[in-house]
């Protein structure tokens, strides 16, 4: 009885992971770029999708790492930045609550600058530890590169929850 029972929780866990696994897929958090919401080694659940918005955190490729950042603006928006961090896109100010710090002596592009089309401008909300749009060599995310939307953290467990 005990290896039926044992089998039978072994096949709904199967059937959970492939079910999950077909929506998403779970990442573990590398670096600093996305404190205080994510840390390092946070694993976070990523809902698959190339539908995203200004203000979700993607998931994506970049050269083959999986990274992590917020997405601030997208195709044909003018994007600028003032030298105590603060954020303008369209030259309206952007309400970032999450963010940790706005250092912005880590750029190199020039604004304002304008996001190509079927591309996202992302930053980090840690400004002093991420590279992100702001640098030339990162330059924006394009939506082919696109993973999807962190949804969740899952681990660890006592900071179980959502992503905003």
């Amino acid at each position: 009885m005990k290896r039926i029972v044992g089998y039978g929780i072994g096949i709904v866990v199967c059937i959970v992971m492939m079910v999950v696994g077909t929506f998403g897929s779970f990442y573990f958090m590398h670096g600093k770029a996305m404190e205080n919401g994510l840390k390092d080694n946070d694993l976070v659940y990523v809902h698959k999708t190339k539908d995203v918005h200004q203000g979700d955190v993607i998931a994506f490729y970049y050269n083959n790492k999986i990274l992590v950042r917020r997405i601030i603006a997208s195709g044909n928006d003018v994007v600028t930045i003032t030298s105590k961090g603060t954020v303008y896109i369209n030259n309206k100010l952007l309400k970032e609550d999450y963010v940790k710090d706005r250092y912005d002596d880590n750029h190199d592009i020039v604004y304002p600058y304008k996001v190509s089309e079927d591309c996202y401008f992302v930053l980090g909300d840690q400004r002093s530890a991420s590279v992100d749009s702001r640098r030339k060599h990162f330059g924006v995310v394009r939506k082919k590169d696109i993973i999807g939307v962190v949804k969740m953290r899952v681990w660890p467990l006592q900071r179980l929850g959502g992503v905003s």
